[in-house]
């Protein structure tokens, strides 16, 4: 990794305010660019509203879109501009030079390698040392699915996880998978992603405007995806489910939204089955929350390394019946207002989402509205505010969180 930027370039800070009860964090991050755990980051900072203005951001790489968007809150994201497989000692002193002359009360870090830089950043600083909390935002069903780095960074945290604060997790089985490897199971909380629901919100006229986008007949009835295109995510299991519902005699369209899927292994697969024309790609979109409500059926068709997916809780707010393969935690989010299928088993999928195509639209619509009240009652931006708040003092005045406050899913 290597550093373009210069050392002098610090971090700005709010300036220490006189009331001691205000707490001053800063937020470590492998990256800005367009992720689970970076959009997180964006709508937590969003949701905080005047108080944002005490949070700053430090993206181990450099600004992208989801830190345009954070710059544009008025908050402030520090690039180090780190590269993959170069180790940057002027980035090291440049991190533990920020945290050290600034007033800095908690350090949150985001993701593997923004949890390792945390540690990293405040080795060696003496006296009283900001309060850390790492938040992981993956499952670990295969350690040896990673990247070898990515696997050692983890296995370094592990062994380095009982001098952290609070670690949360964004779902249960990822809690259990890292602690299984010897993550310090003491340090553990559980707060599960959230949804804006006054912007993710059913709306009569995305259907519409979804089929304008895609250009396909108005009968089709459409089956989505929202991800980037990546092997974890499993998009080829989603055209053969496809190519199977076709043969049922289903009119389906499949619709990926996305970065990457132009000329992927996904595309590839329907081109084979000839398909291409029931699979609609869309890539990089900003107007998700107008799309997703118009789909009939949303499709999670991840094989593994999902933790809590934020698209599945979007199209549940949306009031879009789901189905899920049984990764992370999707069984607990959807609960029974969806349908759990096995990983990597295509027909399992086709069967499942027929079947709520089958049963009618105002079947879907029912299962719609029950989703949409599961999100609102367990996964709003106001409880996931308030158990950041949590972990914050906790760490800061060093008392223990009690096991009572890890927060558990309503059946």
């Amino acid at each position: 990794m290597h550093s373009s930027l210069s050392q002098e370039s610090l971090l700005v800070m709010p300036k220490k305010s006189k009331n001691t009860n205000i707490m001053i964090i800063v937020h470590f991050i492998t990256s800005t660019g367009v992720g689970g755990a970076q959009i997180m980051l964006k709508r937590y900072l969003a949701a905080l509203g005047p108080e944002a203005k005490n949070h700053s951001v430090v993206s181990l790489t450099g600004i992208g879109s989801i830190g345009r968007d954070i710059q544009n809150m008025g908050v402030h994201v520090e690039p180090l501009g780190l590269k993959p497989g170069r180790v940057s000692l002027s980035a090291i002193a440049k991190m533990r030079k920020m945290l050290r002359q600034q007033p800095v009360s908690v350090v949150h870090a985001w993701m593997y390698h923004g949890c390792l830089a945390s540690i990293i950043g405040l080795a060696g600083r003496f006296g009283k040392k900001p309060g850390l909390v790492w938040g992981v935002h993956h499952s670990l069903q295969d350690i040896k699915k990673e990247k070898f780095s990515s696997q050692m960074i983890i296995r370094i945290m592990a062994a380095l996880s009982g001098s952290v604060g609070r670690i949360t997790y964004c779902s249960d089985v990822s809690r259990n998978q890292h602690e299984a490897i010897g993550f310090n199971a003491k340090k553990s909380a559980l707060i599960p992603n959230a949804v804006d629901t006054s912007e993710f919100k059913p709306d009569p006229a995305a259907r519409d405007r979804l089929i304008e986008v895609l250009g396909i007949p108005g009968d089709r009835l459409m089956v989505g995806n929202v991800s980037r295109s990546h092997p974890m995510k499993d998009h080829v299991s989603m055209m053969r489910a496809t190519a199977k519902m076709l043969d049922e005699g289903h009119n389906v369209q499949a619709v990926l939204i996305g970065e990457g899927h132009t000329g992927s292994a996904a595309a590839v697969e329907a081109q084979s089955l000839g398909i291409a024309d029931r699979v609609s790609i869309l890539e990089m979109r900003h107007d998700i929350a107008k799309l997703v409500p118009g789909l009939d059926v949303f499709l999670l068709s991840s094989a593994w390394g999902e933790a809590f997916p934020l698209a599945v809780t979007e199209a549940m707010s949306a009031e879009v019946p789901c189905v899920v393969t049984d990764v992370g935690d999707c069984a607990k989010l959807v609960g029974d207002t969806g349908t759990v299928v096995p990983p990597s088993d295509a027909n399992a999928q086709a069967s499942a989402v027929g079947a709520l195509l089958s049963a009618g639209e105002e079947e879907r619509a029912r299962l719609g509205r029950a989703a949409r009240l599961r999100v609102q009652d367990n996964f709003s931006m106001n409880q996931y505010v308030q158990l950041h708040r949590d972990a914050y003092h906790s760490v800061q005045s060093g008392r223990p969180q009690a096991a009572h406050n890890i927060r558990s899913m309503s059946a």
